[in-house]
């Protein structure tokens, strides 16, 4: 880490930060974490439990911090433009804004897609081509949230559902952010409605949909990008010319610190909901604000609070935030189906209250996650990103 970077993380900030925005590292590792620990809460059933204290509904709602990760995705993509905005800086090309996307999102997706592939023939889970191709072929072009064999029964990575959203949302991005630029409360006000509207419906008629498809529809995810976008719009209008104030910032700490405790109280509210598909998707508008809040009480909060999210480790786990997220789920089915560590008998030892074999278990599945995630990052992820922004660079100097 060049000294530069290293005083970043030494030296008190008195100005807000103009370009990348430090804690939002702290935040989107967390956000990644959590959703961690449900997916392997769910093979494990590891309740964290320690006398009184009592955090099982943590892990057991992990996976709301989906959504905590599509907002930060419109809030980040959002800067330049809010920047442009407010300070009148020049904005990238679509097709630029495209290619970053895809030297960002390919590399480890379709690395991950092949790896499972190569699992799931050596298994023999696909009892015919038809079988086959119906999963694989709507996965490599992003569109497996659409099909239920391809999400809901995938042989490959459960949780590439997000990166086919995100894609998705990609797709009309350039569309949102230059209406936005002209238009900013028209735009907010029909992107709003928009995710509103679809999550009424899907949630109104849930009982005739499938929840694990429609729950997570890409529409419903346009109010929590749109919250992003107003939120990066909003921190750059707050911010301009203005130093760093000690009273502001315990104001916004305490706000920080209330927006968590909003944040468990929701999640109590879905733990107690009739059916949590139905709950997450109609009050997804409502918690991305949550999430709006608390993002901008962090970047405005004390400086000893900011630590906590912009710190030399939790840009690290950021920096492999993606494959984290794409390895994590697969690597801890895998082991459940291989019995690793290893078990007897027919009964799965979560179920008996094993805690030994739990422990042993989260222990391994954390380890090679990481493990994994390093080495997908560092040898695949950023080499072959480079390589596709140089071929880019050399087209458009042509």
């Amino acid at each position: 880490m060049s000294e530069k970077i290293a005083d970043a993380y030494e030296k008190p900030q008195t100005s807000f930060e103009v370009g990348h925005i430090g804690v939002l590292d702290g935040i989107r590792a967390i956000a990644i974490l959590i959703v961690m620990w449900f997916h392997f809460w769910q093979q494990s059933w590891l309740s964290p439990e320690a006398g009184p204290l009592n955090l099982d509904w943590l892990p057991r709602t992990g996976y709301l911090m989906v959504d905590m990760m599509i907002f930060l995705s419109g809030f980040c993509l959002f800067l330049p433009y809010a920047r442009a905005m407010v300070y009148g800086e020049k904005t990238q090309s679509v097709s630029e804004f495209y290619v970053k996307r895809a030297a960002r999102i390919l590399p480890s997706y379709y690395a991950a897609i092949a790896i499972a592939l190569i699992f799931a023939l050596a298994m023999g889970v696909y009892v015919d081509n038809k079988a086959l191709f119906g999963d694989l072929v709507p996965h490599v072009f992003f569109v497996h949230n659409f099909f239920p064999a391809a999400c809901v029964d995938t042989k490959l990575n459960g949780v590439l559902w997000t990166v086919a959203v995100e894609m998705q949302l990609y797709l009309f991005f350039p569309l949102y952010a230059r209406a936005f630029q002209k238009k900013p409360m028209i735009t907010y006000i029909v992107m709003a409605l928009l995710g509103l509207f679809s999550s009424y419906y899907i949630g109104q008629n849930m009982e005739t949909l499938n929840p694990a498809l429609y729950s997570n529809h890409v529409l419903t995810f346009t109010s929590v990008y749109a919250n992003g976008l107003l939120a990066a719009w909003l921190y750059v209008a707050m911010t301009k010319g203005r130093k760093r104030n000690s009273a502001e910032g315990i104001f916004w700490t305490i706000a920080a610190v209330v927006c968590v405790y909003v944040y468990f109280l929701l999640t109590k509210d879905l733990r107690e909901a009739a059916s949590g598909a139905q709950w997450q998707v109609e009050n997804r508008y409502i918690l991305s604000l949550v999430f709006m809040l608390f993002v901008i009480a962090v970047i405005f909060s004390s400086g000893w609070f900011r630590r906590i999210f912009d710190n030399r480790i939790m840009a690290f786990l950021s920096g492999i935030s993606y494959n984290l997220y794409i390895w994590h789920q697969f690597i801890a089915v895998k082991f459940k189906e291989f019995r690793i560590p290893y078990w007897e008998g027919d009964v799965e030892p979560n179920q008996l209250g094993d805690t030994v074999w739990q422990w042993k278990y989260m222990i391994s599945c954390l380890a090679l996650t990481f493990l994994v995630a390093t080495v997908m990052t560092y040898l695949v992820e950023r080499p072959l990103a480079k390589k596709i922004l140089a071929l880019y660079g050399r087209h458009r100097v042509k």
